[in-house]
């Protein structure tokens, strides 16, 4: 039954690419489209199977058990079902009717961890219980989300269309963390529908597309929270890019300035409980206090602005850095220490090959920086688990990937 509901699901999904006008695009085939959902489809199912032989992969599972719980309550009374699937979390007194499910969910009580559980808990409707079909589901998700993030590109930028096919498609690194059972194929969905959609609304204002994107923001926000952090700064700033004449690089620059100022400020004249580096250091210590085979030590960020920004460049490399291959003990480990290694190459090389005179002036150069540069920051920052920064850097290594392509190019934001 799993086999055939396997087959069945990965034939309407290509069939779906194949025949739906939405991948109809003027520079790349339907073949293409449905060579990449085939891709697509690969990497989940071997996502899938390393969940079973690899326990570093268990985390999927939680998200699957806990939406299998919900789905349960289908049986006693489909309402039960409605209001854990759509309804609030974490709040006490928890609803007496509900506690025989609640006492079993562990993420009820976590906001953005709930909301995964919550996409499971409907797709269980469909599965029939078999935890690959939500890999399968979930990597269709991310196909979508890679799909606008390649209109996105190729709207905004000048690079060839099968580059920007390769760095979102075929990049081992981004494609495997995006296509899994995880927040990270949601978040990808997210971000190409926000992205395209709010350069659809610089060009043209649209009420659809307005909505599209609160849904969007919405939706990030319960998701994972820093990534919307990241993007509304560099969205702001392009935005504001896009609308004025000025050279790009300033509203980068004093969008980031400000923001950073009045971090720190705030945090001077707010309540204990409200601070900001005390979020921060919360979210360090839940890292360094949870085991993993691949942890490391990190500098302690303790309560103190003063010691982020002394830690800051230790901090930041460690985001690119890890896994190293020496302290490696498995063989999925050397792996990802091996694509570190061509990662961190590349990245220094492109370093030496950025026109720094063009890139003042190329508004999506610097958005791109900025998102992949931020997001590695907060990762540094927080995460001492080599296995964890793999998989959160994935995105944020996209991003790096094609700012550096555009920063050795001459494109004005004017072009």
């Amino acid at each position: 039954m799993e086999v055939l509901l396997l087959v069945c699901y990965s034939l309407l999904f290509l069939l779906f690419v194949y025949k739906s006008g939405l991948f109809a695009t003027p520079s790349v085939s339907r073949g293409i489209w449905v060579l990449l959902a085939t891709v697509k489809i690969i990497v989940a199912l071997t996502y899938g199977w390393l969940h079973h032989e690899i326990p570093t992969f268990y985390d999927s599972g939680f998200y699957f058990n806990e939406g299998n719980i919900v789905y349960s309550a289908l049986s006693e009374n489909p309402m039960y079902y409605l209001q854990l699937l759509l309804g609030r979390n974490n709040y006490f007194p928890e609803p007496e009717h509900l506690c025989s499910y609640i006492d079993q969910m562990g993420l009820w009580y976590d906001h953005t961890g709930y909301t995964i559980v919550r996409v499971n808990a409907f797709f269980r409707l469909f599965s029939f219980g078999y935890i690959s079909v939500h890999f399968l589901f979930f990597s269709f998700i991310s196909y979508i989300g890679a799909f606008y993030l390649y209109k996105f590109f190729s709207s905004v930028t000048q690079l060839s269309e099968y580059l920007i096919l390769f760095l979102i498609f075929l990049i081992p690194g981004i494609v495997f963390w995006t296509s899994g059972l995880h927040k990270d194929a949601l978040v990808f969905f997210n971000i190409g529908i926000l992205l395209y959609n709010v350069y659809q609304l610089t060009m043209r204002f649209s009420k659809l597309r307005a909505f599209i994107v609160f849904i969007a923001f919405v939706f990030m926000i319960n998701v994972r929270m820093y990534m919307f952090l990241v993007l509304m700064p560099a969205l702001f700033a392009f935005f504001w890019n896009e609308k004025s004449k000025i050279k790009s690089v300033y509203p980068y620059l004093i969008t980031y300035g400000m923001i950073l100022l009045s971090l720190v400020l705030f945090d001077f004249v707010a309540p204990e409980k409200y601070r900001l580096v005390n979020l921060i250091t919360e979210f360090q210590s839940s890292f360094i206090n949870s085991d993993g085979n691949t942890s490391f030590q990190i500098d302690v960020v303790d309560h103190s602005w003063y010691r982020i920004f002394l830690y800051f460049p230790n901090l930041f490399i460690n985001g690119f850095i890890h896994p190293i291959y020496s302290q490696c003990i498995t063989d999925w480990c050397r792996l990802a220490a091996i694509e570190t290694i061509l990662l961190c190459v590349v990245i220094v090389f492109s370093l030496f090959k950025i026109k720094w005179r063009y890139l003042l002036d190329n508004s999506i150069a610097l958005f791109c920086l900025s998102i992949g540069f931020t997001l590695i920051s907060i990762i540094g920052i927080v995460v001492n688990n080599a296995g964890a920064i793999v998989r959160y850097r994935s995105i944020a290594v996209l991003f790096i990937l094609i700012g550096l392509i555009l920063s050795s190019l001459k494109i004005s934001k004017n072009h």
